[in-house]
Parts: structure tokens; sequence; C-alpha cells
């Protein structure tokens, strides 16, 4: 046979045939499993690059840490770093309530949640105001109405203002003695949650994760975003509403009128667009202006400072990848906005503007363990002895157990020391004497986004027992990455010296 005909025969050849008709043809089916495989390996390329269940990951890693680090067992949940319990200073107090939003779900700093940059912004502006939050996740007004009624948080705090960060989903009726039947919708999500959950972290049963760890992940997230849209909507519409309006706004409207106390609500939106705002707050805003409880909504000015989609813009919206709670730019917009709105309506209130000199200041920290003890504090050089942790600490997930360091965006390990404002650095100095190499990162405000975009920039590695890095100042930086390493990676004792001014 001709080697012609043999290459004509192969050609010919097919999974099998029905009279002249062959079916699968082996050229075909050769072309077909090439592509197969071609688009396999390109979504297994596409997986690994994503990183999407990484930064979950890392998520429910600052997610436990600030669990610890703002302890638990509270009567109520202060939003105080453990150890650190402030007092009521007796000038302007301002009291905010909230849930995850007030808690700063998604973030690693503290300063960056929307009440804090409120308290910072009305400081800056020369008031001696102190700002109290007390939030938690998951919590709906409900449970803030309780919180007041049932703790002591109007006796400890002496708000002078009350200040209701009202989210949508914040009609949920959880927990209720009555309305029983109007519960469904929560108890619908949470089993939706639970079994999302489930399927994230069962090994035996996502198969599929150990394939596709970051696209599982992020398809999970998406049918639980649905969910979650069709869930929030339901709370504001209907008898739902009706019982929310009688269970919980009436009676917070008249305790704070018969406390004397005078309260605001600020809709939290975490993003200008993707949202049916109109639809979620066309009904349940207006029940808080008739419960006695003014809205001031910012919104319309969101849509308008962001006009958009803005694909470069739109992630900062977000605290991460994998977390939809506020990022820098809506915190930075909300702190300010709220900071406007106290200052337009309450200046009596809050008194005469004075001139203060501010502090280089670290007042919140990861881990917890860090625990930075002041040594020294002033306007232009700040020290603190800190513990850095047993370099041979992981996360263990299941156990909610966090390890003792954050890894994104570095992708190695590090701790984090967050400034309560930002510093124009000068000098950075750490030393210890079990220190054999440290790296520092910065991040700071971009001044032409004008909020944090969480861009590390390295000031460099430095090896020995004494590690020092100057800086020129021109950046507002808000927070100090390092990574160090020390003899046989054990915990070790160090003096961080940071020497520069205040940019307020």
């Amino acid at each position: 046979m001709s080697k012609k005909n043999a290459a004509a025969r192969v050609r010919d050849r097919a999974l099998f045939r029905v009279r002249t008709v062959r079916f699968f043809p082996a050229r075909s089916l050769a072309y077909a499993l090439i592509a197969a495989t071609a688009v396999f390996l390109g979504l297994l390329a596409a997986d690994r690059i994503s990183g999407y269940e990484q930064q979950i990951n890392e998520d429910f890693i600052g997610v436990f840490m600030n669990l610890e680090k703002l302890g638990a067992g509270l009567e109520y949940p202060l939003m105080e770093i453990k150890g650190r319990q402030e007092e009521s200073r007796g000038h302007v107090n301002i009291l905010v309530l909230g849930d995850s939003f007030v808690w700063g779900e998604g973030l690693t700093n503290l300063n960056q949640i929307w009440w804090s940059v409120m308290a910072r912004e009305l400081e800056r502006r020369g008031y001696d105001c102190q700002v109290r939050a007390v939030g938690e996740p998951a919590v709906a007004t409900l449970t803030q109405l309780g919180w007041l009624k049932e703790t002591p948080i109007l006796e400890d705090i002496r708000p002078d203002l009350i200040v209701i960060g009202y989210v949508t989903n914040d009609a949920d009726l959880s927990g209720a003695q009555e309305g029983v039947e109007f519960m469904e919708n929560s108890e619908r999500f949470g089993m939706i949650v639970e079994y999302y959950n489930s399927r994230l972290w069962d090994e035996e049963k996502a198969r599929a994760r150990r394939m596709f760890p970051n696209t599982y992940a992020l398809v999970l997230r998406k049918l639980l975003s649905s969910e979650y849209g069709n869930w929030e909507e339901a709370m504001v519409q209907g008898k739902h509403l009706e019982r929310y309006d009688q269970l919980v706004l009436q009676p917070l409207g008249e305790l704070v009128a018969r406390a004397g106390i005078p309260a605001i609500v600020i809709p939290t939106p975490e993003t200008p667009r993707g949202k049916d705002y109109a639809l979620l707050y066309r009904d349940v805003l207006p029940l808080f202006e008739r419960a006695g409880l003014p809205v001031y909504n910012p919104l319309e000015q969101f849509i308008e400072k962001y006009p958009g989609p803005n694909r470069k813009l739109d992630r900062y919206f977000r605290a991460n990848e994998s977390n939809p709670h506020p990022g820098p730019a809506t915190s930075f917009f909300l702190g300010k906005y709220a900071a406007d709105v106290v200052e337009q309506n309450y200046a009596a209130m809050l008194g005469e503007k004075k001139a203060k000199d501010f502090p280089i200041e670290i007042n919140d920290w990861m881990p917890y363990m860090l625990d930075p003890r002041t040594m020294l504090e002033s306007d232009c050089l700040s020290r603190y002895a800190i513990e850095y942790p047993d370099q041979s600490s992981r996360p263990d997930f299941k156990n909610r157990a966090h390890g003792n360091f954050l890894t994104l965006p570095l992708r190695e390990k590090y701790v984090k020391l967050n400034f309560k404002n930002p510093v124009r650095l000068s000098r950075v100095t750490i030393e210890g004497e079990d220190l054999l190499s440290c790296e520092v990162w910065s991040l700071g405000i971009n001044r032409a986004l004008g909020f944090d975009d969480q861009k590390p920039v390295s000031l460099g590695r430095r090896k020995g027992s004494r590690c020092a890095w100057d800086d020129n100042g021109q950046r507002d930086v808000t927070s100090l990455l390092v990574s160090a390493k020390t003899v046989d990676g054990r915990q070790a004792s160090l003096t961080v010296t940071i020497e520069g001014e205040v940019a307020m």
C-alpha cells in the first residue's frame, strides 16, 4: 500500500460508521482533544494567577485578628482595642452605632473606617470632640436599639449626639419577639451563608476546590451575592417593613427623645453604583424621619463625586478583592460627608475651633500581640517597644486561628503599624538584640485620589541589629508594613522609632 493511501485511511478513520456516514472522525477528535487540553490548561493557569482564594484566606485572617484585638465578652461591642480602654473626656462626645460597616470588616486599619475618618476630620478642623463607636458584624437596627435599652452605653459614653450608620440590610428582624412570620427571609439567608462556608472549607465535598480553588471560591461568592440581593430587597417592602417600623424605628425615636439626645441617620452605601439604592432607600428612609430621626443621605453626592463606571477607581470602593464592604474611597468619602453634616447642623454643640498639636501616634496594629508600648510620643519623634512574632506561626482557618502575620499584597509575612493621623516621615529606625534583617514598606494617601490607595512602597531591606531608613517626607503615610528576620525565627523584642511630622 502506498504512503498516500495509508495517509488517506488514517484520515478516514472514525469512532464508528453507519454505512457511508462517519461519526466522530479521528482527526476531529484529535483537534477537539487538543482544544480541550488547551482550554483546560488556560483555565488552570488563569485560576492560579488570580489568587482569589488567597485573598479570601487573607480576609479571614484580618477578621480573626480584629476579633482578638477588639476583645470578646463585652456587654456591648465598643470599638476599643483590648487593654486600651478610654474614658469619655467630658467634652463633646459623639456615639456612632452600626454593624459590620462600623466594625470595619475587611479593613486592617481601624483608622480607615468611615467614623474614624469623621473623627479625624473634626479634630483636624479644630473641634475638641471624641467619637466612640459601637458596632458588630451582622447586627441590625433591632440589636442597636437593644444596646441603647439594655446596656449602660448611654451612661458610660454620655453622648451629645448619636449617629446611626444605616446599611441596606439593617431592617432584618431576626431575634424579634413578635412578627415571627417575617423572619423567613433572615433565616433563609443565614442557611445560604452556612451552606456557602461549608462548601468553601469542606475538603471532601469540594473536589473542584482542589483543582480550581480560586474559580470555585469566586463562583460561590457570586451565587451568595445574588441571593443576598434578593433577600435585601425583600426586607424593605410590604409587611416586613411595616413591622420594622413598629418594632424598631418608632421605639428608637421615642427612646432618644426621652433621653434628650439628638440622633441622626446617615445611610452608608458601600459604592455609588451597582445597587438599586433608589429602591432600597425609597420606603425605609422616610420612616426614620417620621420617627423623629433626621436622615442625611450621601448617595447623590457620592454619585456626583464618582460618576462611572471607572475600572481603575471602582476597586477602591471595596475593602479588598474578595470583600465588598466599604474600601478606602467609600470610607474617606463617607467620613468627610459625616463630618460636614455634624459641623453644618450641630455647630453650637461642637463649640469653638481651637488650634491643636498632633503627636506622631501609632494607635492600631496587626496582630494584637505586637501591643506597642509607648516610650515617647511627640509631634516630631515617637518611640515604641513591640513584640515581633514567632515566624513559624501559620493560620488554621477551620479552628479560627489566624497565625501572627498578614501576607498580601507583599506575598511575604509582615506585621502592620497604623498611624492615627498620616505622617510625613523623615526617618524610621528598628532595633533589637535578636534582629538579623528587616524590610519596611509604607502605605499612604494618594493625593490625586484623596485617599489611601493601599499600594505599598518599599523603603528597602537592611541587615543587622539596628536598621534605619531615611524618607523624603513626600507621602502622607498611614501605615508601616514590617517584615523582619530574627534569630532562629523566634519572637523578639524590638524598638521602633518614627521621626517626621503629622500631615494635617
